[in-house]
């Protein structure tokens, strides 16, 4: 699960969308609101970069957490994640692996969007705006290194008309489809689990954990 911190990282400086109802115009809006959310999550990494302070590890984690809490489809995304195991899981199990994958998605995105503090994003021309739809619409954007190697990134949103917001659903990072290297992880530790849903959900947590304990938290 390590190796992909810095792909999820980089793909989460795209998913921060203001608390507001939109008219649909697919590209056109969900362009505007990607384009506001980078400043908003550089605006974070920027507050803590370079921090030596005990406590800034934690605070910065609660920013993130705050942040994405009410841009990211997370039970779409966890459902997706479950695979064919989510059919059999119990109700308990079901809000079990949302809860922990909740916090998942924190600690990998917390620690990606660190490190990759200093790169810029582009927003890019829509390929094909007349696809995109109130469930998935896509955009389209490049993402600059410090050194200036560009690469590209494709985030996929849908509209919630429960909450009135766009939300994150996938993205594909330079060719790597966040969405499937979940799916691929889960059902590994799932194999290897014996199909043991409850002890799959145990391994998710303790991984991710590990991998965000292990971000150099500073300059």
């Amino acid at each position: 699960m390590r190796n992909i911190l810095a792909h999820i990282g980089l793909a989460g400086l795209l998913l921060f969308v203001p608390n507001q109802v939109f008219a649909f115009e697919a590209t056109k809006v969900a362009d505007e609101t990607v384009r506001a959310g980078v400043q908003a999550i550089l605006t974070v990494v920027r507050k803590y970069a370079g921090s030596t302070d005990v406590g800034a590890r934690q605070a910065y984690l609660d920013e993130v957490s705050e942040v994405l809490e009410p841009v990211i489809g997370y039970s779409v995304i966890a459902r997706k994640v479950m695979g064919q195991a989510y059919s059999s899981a119990t109700t308990e199990q079901k809000i079990r692996f949302l809860e922990v994958f909740k916090r998942s998605m924190v600690n990998i995105y917390a620690g990606g969007i660190y490190a990759f503090g200093a790169f810029e994003v582009n927003l890019l021309a829509s390929q094909d705006d007349k696809k995109d739809t109130l469930r998935n619409t896509r955009v389209y954007l490049e993402v600059v290194s410090p050194d200036g190697p560009k690469y590209p990134l494709v985030q996929s949103v849908y509209f919630s008309q429960q909450s009135g917001d766009w939300k994150m659903q996938n993205a594909i990072f330079n060719g790597i489809n966040l969405g499937v290297t979940f799916r691929t992880q889960f059902e590994q530790l799932y194999n290897a689990a014996g199909d043991d849903l409850d002890a799959t959900i145990i391994a998710w947590e303790r991984i991710t954990e590990e991998a965000y304990k292990s971000t150099r938290f500073r300059d």
